[in-house]
């Protein structure tokens, strides 16, 4: 008897545990990897998730040379226990174009680009692996075609505002041109550096205001601030998406 009873006690407690009710975390461990050696791993909340959508689809309707491809996995846990560590690191990731002033008239042309780069840190450091900043003019416009490929070799993230779009959050880099052509030549010869600041204000979906970029051609390493996408040689970013992790 008491062998039965220690029997129906073990399946009870074994038919409590099984049934213990599983709830999503609100996470998602996702993975972007790029053609420029961007190979970032995060857990994200539903609106960064929405974010990299949206960067990953920008590459393709506003080419600029990279290519990426996004995995996705929910994160679930037992209701009442923890949701697995973190990811350390912060990125930036982003795709779409900008307007800029014709040289010489009133139109405007427009421009692409592309941007993976991701940090150990807030504070200005080297980035981790892979990652770039590319603009591309395309054909047919006033400004005649023209491409610049650049490697970042120093990012700092600024994320002390509240999270987008409720805020604002800014990514600033310092980039290396590894190739240019065309048009951008002059501006962007190979082996020159150049900085560009970046201004997250949300996914599109939410954001009251579009994304910024400013680009600056004084200075070093990336510094917080400089370039800023609210200055005075910046741009509003109408068609695609910038997305900033905070590094934790």
């Amino acid at each position: 008897m008491r062998r039965f009873i220690l029997t129906l006690v073990s399946v009870a407690m074994l038919m409590l545990g099984t049934a213990l009710p599983v709830a999503g975390t609100g996470l998602t461990l996702v993975t972007l990897t790029c053609n420029n050696g961007t190979n970032i791993s995060a857990q994200v909340d539903e609106d960064t998730l929405a974010g990299l959508v949206d960067a990953v689809q920008g590459m393709a309707l506003y080419p600029a040379g990279v290519s990426c491809a996004l995995s996705q996995t929910p994160l679930l846990s037992a209701i009442g226990g923890a949701a697995s560590a973190a990811a350390v690191g912060g990125f930036v990731a982003g795709s779409g174009r900008f307007q800029v002033a014709c040289p010489d008239g009133p139109l405007t042309y427009w421009v692409n680009f592309a941007i993976t780069a991701e940090t150990q840190a807030s504070a200005a450091g080297a980035v981790v692996a892979g990652g770039s900043v590319n603009f591309k003019i395309p054909d047919n416009q006033c400004r005649p075609q023209g491409e610049v490929a650049s490697t970042p070799t120093c990012l700092a993230i600024d994320a002390d505002q509240a999270k987008p779009p409720a805020g604002a959050w800014f990514a600033y880099l310092w980039s290396q041109v590894t190739a240019s052509s065309g048009s951008l030549v002059d501006s962007f010869a190979v082996n020159s550096s150049f900085g560009s600041g970046w201004k997250d204000t949300g996914n599109p979906a939410k954001q009251t205001s579009n994304d910024r970029v400013g680009l600056g051609y004084t200075g070093s390493c990336a510094q917080t601030g400089e370039p800023s996408p609210d200055g005075g040689f910046a741009f509003a970013i109408p068609n695609g998406n910038v997305t900033i992790k905070a590094a934790k």
